[in-house]
Protein backbone atom coordinates (compact mmCIF):
# COMPACT_ATOMS: atom_id res chain seq x y z
CA UNK A 1 0.00 0.00 0.00
CA UNK A 2 3.04 2.50 0.69
CA UNK A 3 3.83 2.83 -2.59
CA UNK A 4 0.50 3.04 -4.10
CA UNK A 5 -0.23 5.96 -1.88
CA UNK A 6 2.71 7.11 -2.73
CA UNK A 7 2.18 7.68 -6.26
CA UNK A 8 -1.35 8.72 -6.07
CA UNK A 9 -0.13 11.99 -3.45
CA UNK A 10 3.27 12.44 -6.58
CA UNK A 11 0.35 12.68 -8.74
CA UNK A 12 -1.93 15.21 -7.10
CA UNK A 13 1.49 17.58 -6.16
CA UNK A 14 2.23 17.10 -9.87
CA UNK A 15 -1.30 18.48 -10.71
CA UNK A 16 -1.23 21.19 -8.57
CA UNK A 17 1.96 22.24 -9.85
CA UNK A 18 0.76 22.15 -13.47
CA UNK A 19 -2.93 24.24 -12.38
CA UNK A 20 -0.62 26.79 -10.49
CA UNK A 21 1.42 27.39 -13.80
CA UNK A 22 -1.08 27.17 -16.38
CA UNK A 23 -3.88 29.01 -14.07
CA UNK A 24 -4.71 31.74 -16.64
CA UNK A 25 -5.66 28.97 -19.03
CA UNK A 26 -7.18 26.05 -17.04
CA UNK A 27 -10.51 27.49 -15.66
CA UNK A 28 -12.45 25.04 -15.11
CA UNK A 29 -13.14 22.99 -11.13
CA UNK A 30 -10.84 19.90 -11.05
CA UNK A 31 -12.89 18.48 -8.08
CA UNK A 32 -12.12 18.51 -4.44
CA UNK A 33 -8.69 16.40 -4.12
CA UNK A 34 -7.45 19.74 -6.23
CA UNK A 35 -9.72 22.77 -4.71
CA UNK A 36 -6.96 23.40 -1.30
CA UNK A 37 -3.89 21.82 -3.13
CA UNK A 38 -1.25 24.34 -2.84
CA UNK A 39 2.98 23.92 -2.49
CA UNK A 40 4.07 25.04 1.07
CA UNK A 41 6.53 27.41 1.58
CA UNK A 42 7.35 27.94 5.06
CA UNK A 43 10.02 30.30 4.81
CA UNK A 44 10.07 34.33 4.99
CA UNK A 45 9.66 34.78 1.10
CA UNK A 46 6.49 31.95 1.35
CA UNK A 47 3.36 32.46 3.39
CA UNK A 48 5.15 31.19 6.67
CA UNK A 49 2.35 29.60 8.01
CA UNK A 50 4.01 28.76 11.12
CA UNK A 51 4.43 31.86 12.27
CA UNK A 52 8.51 31.94 13.59
CA UNK A 53 10.03 33.25 10.77
CA UNK A 54 8.47 36.27 9.79
CA UNK A 55 10.11 40.57 9.38
CA UNK A 56 10.00 42.91 11.61
CA UNK A 57 7.73 43.10 15.16
CA UNK A 58 4.95 41.38 15.54
CA UNK A 59 1.81 43.15 17.31
CA UNK A 60 1.19 41.93 21.02
CA UNK A 61 -1.85 40.59 21.19
CA UNK A 62 -4.55 42.20 22.90
CA UNK A 63 -6.42 39.77 25.33
CA UNK A 64 -2.93 39.04 26.86
CA UNK A 65 -1.05 40.87 29.47
CA UNK A 66 2.74 40.47 29.84
CA UNK A 67 4.69 41.68 31.78
CA UNK A 68 8.88 41.15 32.18
CA UNK A 69 10.75 41.06 35.22
CA UNK A 70 14.72 41.27 35.04
CA UNK A 71 16.14 38.96 38.35
CA UNK A 72 19.80 40.73 38.94
CA UNK A 73 20.49 38.00 41.66
CA UNK A 74 19.50 34.86 39.97
CA UNK A 75 21.59 32.57 42.58
CA UNK A 76 19.87 33.84 45.53
CA UNK A 77 16.26 32.25 47.15
CA UNK A 78 13.60 34.72 46.42
CA UNK A 79 11.51 33.04 49.12
CA UNK A 80 14.05 33.66 51.73
CA UNK A 81 15.02 36.58 50.94
CA UNK A 82 11.57 38.35 51.24
CA UNK A 83 10.01 35.97 54.27
CA UNK A 84 12.82 34.75 55.77
CA UNK A 85 11.65 31.12 55.15
CA UNK A 86 11.78 28.44 52.04
CA UNK A 87 9.85 25.30 52.28
CA UNK A 88 13.05 23.39 50.89
CA UNK A 89 15.10 23.97 53.56
CA UNK A 90 18.62 22.93 53.55
CA UNK A 91 17.84 20.94 50.00
CA UNK A 92 17.28 24.21 48.56
CA UNK A 93 20.02 24.78 45.53
CA UNK A 94 19.96 28.59 45.78
CA UNK A 95 21.80 30.60 48.53
CA UNK A 96 19.57 31.78 51.68
CA UNK A 97 20.72 34.98 52.24
CA UNK A 98 19.37 38.20 53.53
CA UNK A 99 22.19 40.89 53.51
CA UNK A 100 20.88 44.25 51.57
CA UNK A 101 22.92 47.31 50.24
CA UNK A 102 21.88 51.05 51.58
CA UNK A 103 20.19 52.77 48.75
CA UNK A 104 21.08 55.50 46.81
CA UNK A 105 20.45 58.29 48.72
CA UNK A 106 21.87 56.52 51.90
CA UNK A 107 25.18 56.38 50.24
CA UNK A 108 25.02 60.56 49.05
CA UNK A 109 23.81 61.20 52.48
CA UNK A 110 26.86 59.74 54.37
CA UNK A 111 28.99 60.94 50.94
CA UNK A 112 27.72 64.67 52.26
CA UNK A 113 27.89 64.23 55.55
CA UNK A 114 31.92 63.35 55.27
CA UNK A 115 31.05 59.76 56.64
CA UNK A 116 31.52 57.75 53.43
CA UNK A 117 35.50 56.93 54.20
CA UNK A 118 34.92 56.17 58.21
CA UNK A 119 35.94 52.07 59.18
CA UNK A 120 33.04 51.11 61.33
CA UNK A 121 31.98 47.43 61.23
CA UNK A 122 27.75 48.82 60.94
CA UNK A 123 28.33 50.87 58.50
CA UNK A 124 26.35 49.14 56.32
CA UNK A 125 24.33 47.58 58.47
CA UNK A 126 20.25 48.96 58.16
CA UNK A 127 19.31 48.83 61.68
CA UNK A 128 15.76 48.53 62.52
CA UNK A 129 13.33 49.66 65.60
CA UNK A 130 12.32 46.12 66.49
CA UNK A 131 15.53 45.46 67.57
CA UNK A 132 17.05 48.46 69.44
CA UNK A 133 13.65 47.84 71.45
CA UNK A 134 14.72 44.39 72.02
CA UNK A 135 18.19 45.11 72.96
CA UNK A 136 16.34 47.76 75.52
CA UNK A 137 14.21 45.35 77.13
CA UNK A 138 16.53 42.70 77.65
CA UNK A 139 16.40 42.01 81.64
CA UNK A 140 19.81 41.97 83.92
CA UNK A 141 18.47 40.03 86.62
CA UNK A 142 17.16 36.24 87.08
CA UNK A 143 13.17 36.50 87.42
CA UNK A 144 13.40 33.81 89.95
CA UNK A 145 16.50 34.46 92.20
CA UNK A 146 16.85 37.59 92.06
CA UNK A 147 19.97 37.82 91.44
CA UNK A 148 22.90 38.55 89.14
CA UNK A 149 22.32 36.00 85.16
CA UNK A 150 24.77 32.63 86.09
CA UNK A 151 24.74 31.04 82.50
CA UNK A 152 21.45 32.44 81.56
CA UNK A 153 19.13 30.65 79.37
CA UNK A 154 16.31 31.41 76.78
CA UNK A 155 13.10 30.02 76.73
CA UNK A 156 10.38 29.92 73.90
CA UNK A 157 8.23 32.68 75.49
CA UNK A 158 11.34 34.87 75.06
CA UNK A 159 12.01 34.88 78.92
CA UNK A 160 15.06 34.76 80.77
CA UNK A 161 16.41 32.79 83.78
CA UNK A 162 19.78 31.14 85.14
CA UNK A 163 20.63 28.27 83.53
CA UNK A 164 20.45 26.01 87.66
CA UNK A 165 16.76 28.10 87.64
CA UNK A 166 15.49 27.30 84.79
CA UNK A 167 16.31 23.49 85.10
CA UNK A 168 15.11 23.16 88.68
CA UNK A 169 11.90 25.48 88.07
CA UNK A 170 10.75 22.48 85.15
CA UNK A 171 11.53 19.76 87.27
CA UNK A 172 8.36 21.10 89.48
CA UNK A 173 6.35 22.04 85.87
CA UNK A 174 7.29 22.75 82.65
CA UNK A 175 5.15 26.23 82.59
CA UNK A 176 6.75 29.11 81.88
CA UNK A 177 7.92 31.51 85.73
CA UNK A 178 6.66 34.24 84.14
CA UNK A 179 3.85 33.73 81.52
CA UNK A 180 3.09 30.20 81.90
CA UNK A 181 3.29 29.11 78.84
CA UNK A 182 4.72 25.46 78.08
CA UNK A 183 8.29 25.57 77.89
CA UNK A 184 8.50 21.59 76.70
CA UNK A 185 11.81 21.83 78.21
CA UNK A 186 13.66 24.13 75.49
CA UNK A 187 16.37 26.48 76.80
CA UNK A 188 18.42 28.11 74.68
CA UNK A 189 21.95 29.49 75.14
CA UNK A 190 21.06 33.55 75.70
CA UNK A 191 23.32 35.04 73.65
CA UNK A 192 21.91 38.39 73.07
CA UNK A 193 22.17 38.77 77.03
CA UNK A 194 25.25 37.15 77.38
CA UNK A 195 26.47 40.47 74.97
CA UNK A 196 24.71 43.21 76.93
CA UNK A 197 25.98 41.76 80.47
CA UNK A 198 29.58 41.58 79.02
CA UNK A 199 29.18 45.43 77.68
CA UNK A 200 27.93 46.12 81.05
CA UNK A 201 30.81 44.79 82.71
CA UNK A 202 33.08 46.29 80.95
CA UNK A 203 31.42 49.73 81.11
CA UNK A 204 31.10 49.33 84.65
CA UNK A 205 35.45 48.90 84.77
CA UNK A 206 36.01 51.90 82.59
CA UNK A 207 33.71 54.11 85.07
CA UNK A 208 35.50 52.13 88.42
CA UNK A 209 38.59 53.12 86.65
CA UNK A 210 37.86 56.77 85.91
CA UNK A 211 36.43 57.64 88.98
CA UNK A 212 40.24 55.85 90.75
CA UNK A 213 42.07 58.58 88.49
CA UNK A 214 39.71 61.58 89.20
CA UNK A 215 40.17 60.60 92.50
CA UNK A 216 43.90 60.28 92.25
CA UNK A 217 44.09 63.76 90.49
CA UNK A 218 42.70 65.35 93.48
CA UNK A 219 44.77 63.88 95.84
CA UNK A 220 47.90 65.26 93.97
CA UNK A 221 45.98 68.67 93.73
CA UNK A 222 45.79 68.79 97.72
CA UNK A 223 49.23 68.21 98.42
CA UNK A 224 50.46 70.73 96.20
CA UNK A 225 51.47 74.44 98.20
CA UNK A 226 49.96 77.54 97.09
CA UNK A 227 53.11 78.02 94.53
CA UNK A 228 52.01 75.04 92.99
CA UNK A 229 55.19 73.11 94.13
CA UNK A 230 54.76 69.50 96.28
CA UNK A 231 54.99 69.93 99.68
Amino acid sequence: MGPYFDAIYTAICQKSYELKVFKHIFQVYRGAALYGAKEKKDTVWGNASSGLNRFGPIRAPNFLRQSVRWDFAPDICKDYKETGFCTFGDSCKFLHDRTDYKHGWEIERDYTAGRMKEDDDDKYRISSEDEEEEESELPFKCFICRQSFVNPVVTKCKHYFCEKCALGHFQKTSKCYICEQNTMGVFKVAKDLIVKLKENEEKQKDDLKNDVEEKNEEIRDNKTDGDGRPS
